[in-house]
């Protein structure tokens, strides 16, 4: 667009300039001829003053010495010529003008004149009606010159002119024009945004080609806003349609967790507590689901964690977390070991979404770490901040995949081949949340196996007095 912009602006500006020239030239040549018709109807009268009886009886008592200086500064002088014979006397005197003479009426006072003679020259014959040899007298005139600032003159002249137009039309034309075209060009860059348009019709006026061209943007950024209004109401219609759904799903997922959590123990038959086993870890899986959902949902509706905090007892959350994860830790025969403070870590925060955020990092260690492993939940007090490391010892994530762990859709091949469930969305949520709140969230392979999860942040209001 900035291209084609200044080359429209270039194109004007030449055929301006190219036309002023042409304007200013022709205007010059047309003064010309008036000034020169001008000058020939003045040059007349004032040679008929200037030949008087004194310059008539002088010319005839000596025609040999006679001439007539009119204009000096101009070189223009006049000599007297016999009208019969077409002789001069005077021998300075410049062959007469047969062609001019040719044109010359017959009655006294006549008068012909060139002023496009060749080589600068200016010729003018004037019928004096005195007696011969003085009867016709020729005024020449040669001045290079002055012809020379004539010509200066009419170039300068020229060039001014031009100037003259260009500017007027840059004023009017060119300048107008690029403004217009910097407005569609605006335009054009915020088509479909929400804010930041500036329509550009005329409300239905008849314009030119580029307020046309503004009337076409102008329909298109409102279809644009409009079908974007339209899916962002489907979308929020949709997500409330999901937290409706993870709501209702959190009772009864949660009461077949309890049962199921009561039944495996009361089992006797081996293969029907494995069965058993096998749907409390499924029920703890779609419980964390629904949870993330119902967040997932509140987070794209624009709800903000950020700005719904309280004081929160970082310790007493962790605890409650670990807690619900031991019944699943111990049907899969995994140690899960915790280390909180002696005394209360108090942080700022948003309870529910911290505690489903920290959950998902603790089920995850649990649910997809190796049977008879490790799982262990530091939590410590860093300087004004807290920070939270769950470890353990499962299959992990290969170095170059660490950096992907919390995109939406991302699972490692390890994870997938030891728990086919799920699609990250867990670590996504947690990632989420505490890029939100301001959180750092940093993901480590161990050696020989084994991940490593850190969480570290700000803490909140001052807590005194001990927990124990």
């Amino acid at each position: 667009m900035t291209r084609e912009r200044r080359s429209l602006a270039r194109r004007v500006v030449l055929t301006t300039l190219a036309s002023g020239m042409f304007g200013a030239i022709v205007a010059l040549v047309i003064a010309g001829r008036v000034v020169g018709d001008a000058l020939g109807a003045q040059l007349a009268p004032l040679l008929a003053s200037r030949f008087d009886a004194e310059a008539a009886r002088a010319c005839r008592d000596a025609p040999a010495r006679w001439s007539l200086p009119l204009w000096p500064a101009w070189g223009m002088r006049g000599y007297a010529y016999d009208a019969r014979t077409g002789a001069a006397y005077n021998p300075d005197a410049p062959p007469l003008r047969g062609d001019l003479v040719g044109r010359l009426g017959g009655e006294p006072l006549a008068s012909v004149i060139d002023l496009r003679a060749r080589d600068h020259t200016g010729a003018l014959v004037f019928r004096t009606g005195a007696p011969a040899p003085c009867d016709l007298i020729q005024l020449v005139w040669r001045n290079p010159s002055a012809d020379r600032r004539v010509g200066r003159i009419w170039g300068a002249s020229a060039v001014a002119s031009a100037l003259f137009a260009s500017g007027i039309a840059l004023l009017v034309l060119v300048a107008p024009m690029v403004r217009r075209i910097g407005r569609l060009r605006a335009a054009a860059s915020r088509v479909g945004e929400p804010d930041g348009y500036v329509a550009l019709g005329r409300d239905g006026r008849p314009g030119d080609e580029l307020d046309g061209l503004g009337q076409v943007l102008d329909r298109a950024h409102l279809r644009i806003r409009s079908d974007a209004a339209l899916l962002e109401d489907q979308r929020a219609a949709l997500e409330r349609h999901l937290a409706r759904i993870a709501h209702d799903l959190r009772t009864p997922l949660t009461s077949l967790q309890i049962a199921l959590e009561f039944a495996v123990d009361r089992i006797a038959d081996p293969a029907a507590r494995d069965a058993i086993a096998s749907a409390l870890r499924d029920a703890v899986y779609l419980s964390g689901l629904t949870y993330n959902l119902r967040l997932a949902s509140r987070l794209r509706s624009g709800w903000n964690p950020a700005d719904d905090v309280s004081d929160v007892d970082l310790v007493v959350m962790v605890e409650r977390i670990v807690g619900r994860a031991r019944m699943l830790a111990r049907r899969r025969q995994i140690e899960l070991a915790l280390s909180v403070p002696d005394e209360p870590l108090g942080v700022r925060c948003s309870a529910l979404a911290v505690e489903q955020a920290l959950t998902n990092i603790v089920d995850n260690a649990v649910a997809y770490g190796d049977p008879q492993g490790h799982v262990a939940v530091v939590l410590s007090a860093r300087g004004d901040g807290f920070e939270l490391e769950v470890s353990d010892d499962g299959p992990g994530v290969p170095p170059a995949s660490l950096p992907q762990l919390g995109q939406a859709t991302f699972r490692s091949d390890d994870a997938r081949q030891r728990d086919p469930r799920g699609n990250g969305l867990g670590l996504a949520i947690t990632a989420e949340v505490c890029g939100r709140i301001g959180w750092s969230l940093e993901f480590a392979a161990l050696e020989p196996r084994g991940l490593q999860v850190r969480i570290g942040g700000p803490g909140g209001k001052e807590r005194t007095g001990s927990r124990r």
